[in-house]
């Protein structure tokens, strides 16, 4: 199991302006897409749908389509979409959880397991993101962020990844602990991470205040 040294960590200034656009654009979109009650939502995951171009409105929980509130077998596809409010913590995903190019106003999945693998890319999160003590993508299945806009703190505390992971060209506007050592624990990476090209403080050692 190896500790991500601190010298894979790069800074660039050559964020990308198509992306400051987007993040402007995904900001003023919900009116434009259609609404869709969290519960609906749901229910279109739980039959196979892909979510895109959607307004979400709600909490989106994925514990209430999951089985003994610990496992959610179901990919998730969630792309052109303004989320409220996204809940999936606790909860081993078995299937692969993807966002792309979407507006997500509140996140918890914290003590969340990626079993194969999570992509997020293009997206802007506009609050807190927890993430502590998951991760556990399966050999095969990357974990990816790539170009996304983290507006706060992305807890990132005792978390393990078993395979690939990608954290490349994103903003984090509320910093991060990815690598740094709140209370002595440093993100377990058991595959050297490729870690670069982004923006913001990623070696804070503490979780900050919600």
């Amino acid at each position: 199991m190896a500790k991500v040294p601190q010298r894979y960590s790069l800074s660039s200034s050559s964020y990308l302006r198509s992306h400051e656009l987007s993040y402007a654009i995904m900001i003023s979109l919900p009116e434009k897409l259609a609404p869709l009650s969290a519960t609906v939502a749901l229910d279109k995951i739980l039959a196979g749908e892909v979510l895109r171009d959607y307004r979400v409105i709600g909490k989106l929980d994925l514990l209430a389509g999951s089985s003994e509130s610990t496992y959610f077998g179901h990919p998730i596809l969630l792309e052109n979409c303004w989320i409220e409010e996204l809940h999936g913590s606790t909860l081993s995903f078995e299937r692969p959880l993807e966002l792309l190019n979407s507006y997500v106003h509140k996140c918890d999945l914290a003590f969340a397991y990626f079993l194969q693998g999570l992509v997020i890319e293009d997206c802007v999160f506009a609050d807190y993101l927890d993430f502590q003590a998951g991760g556990h993508n399966k050999m095969g299945y990357p974990v990816r962020l790539l170009r996304n806009t983290f507006e706060g703190f992305v807890n990132f505390f005792d978390c393990w990844y078993e395979a690939s992971v990608h954290i490349e060209g994103n903003k984090f506007s509320g910093g991060t602990n990815l690598l740094g050592a709140p209370k002595h624990y440093q993100v377990t990476f058991d595959e050297l991470p490729l870690i670069q090209n982004n923006i913001g403080d990623l070696h804070r050692n503490d979780e900050a205040e919600r």
